[in-house]
């Protein structure tokens, strides 16, 4: 195989990309170093230089792609001036579920967080902390809910966004409805923000 000059850091983000498209297809227990190698056109050793053992390569994975996934919740904030309320919270949920691959990578990740070492509990507290820092600026106290009321929103929303998203086929197929209508993401998505928002304002 010819390989091509690159780079230290077109090699890494190359492995890690190649890494991310395989995991995603076949789940981290059906990849491997080498195959990792090969896709990403690079030696072994290669890999292995830069990442050392499999488990860093399927931690430093899920790194980049949460980093990538805060940073659509970042650039969602700054366009809703900072405060993801009800509506922009579920549009960036849905925004961010559209990338299925992703999807694939945190629901393993979930599912194996102890075997990892890894955990999105910080990632999680700090979306809350600017939620709650962004509500606090336009909402008067009696209107204001408190931390304990906008976590069980937060965890609503994941909850009903992720798993949505998982199981939609073949939920709207059983109901006798084609998967691929967009108006069913629409419709679910409505009432979603519909249950957010009123638990939200406690009404």
């Amino acid at each position: 195989m010819t390989r091509r000059r690159r780079t230290p850091e077109q090699a890494r983000e190359e492995i890690l990309t190649a890494a991310a498209d395989l995991i995603a297809r076949h789940g981290p227990d059906g990849v491997g170093l080498r195959r990792v190698a090969g896709a990403a056109g690079v030696t072994h050793g290669l890999v292995t230089h830069y990442f050392g053992t499999y488990r860093a390569l399927v931690q430093a994975v899920l790194r980049r792609e949460n980093e990538r996934q805060r940073e659509r919740v970042r650039d969602r904030m700054r366009a809703d001036n900072g405060v993801p309320y009800a509506e922009g919270m579920t549009k960036v949920l849905f925004d961010t579920l559209t990338d299925a691959r992703y999807v694939r990578l945190w629901t393993w990740s979930q599912l194996h967080a102890d075997d990892l070492g890894t955990s999105s509990s910080g990632n999680l507290a700090e979306l809350v902390d600017a939620i709650e820092h962004g509500i606090r600026d336009v909402l008067p106290e009696p209107r204001r809910p408190d931390r304990a009321r906008i976590e069980a929103v937060v965890l609503l929303a994941l909850s009903g966004a992720y798993g949505y998203a998982l199981g939609r086929r073949s939920w709207l197929a059983g109901l006798g409805h084609d998967p691929d209508d967009p108006d069913h993401d629409e419709s679910f998505r409505a009432a979603l923000s519909s249950a957010v928002a009123a638990h939200l304002t406690g009404r």
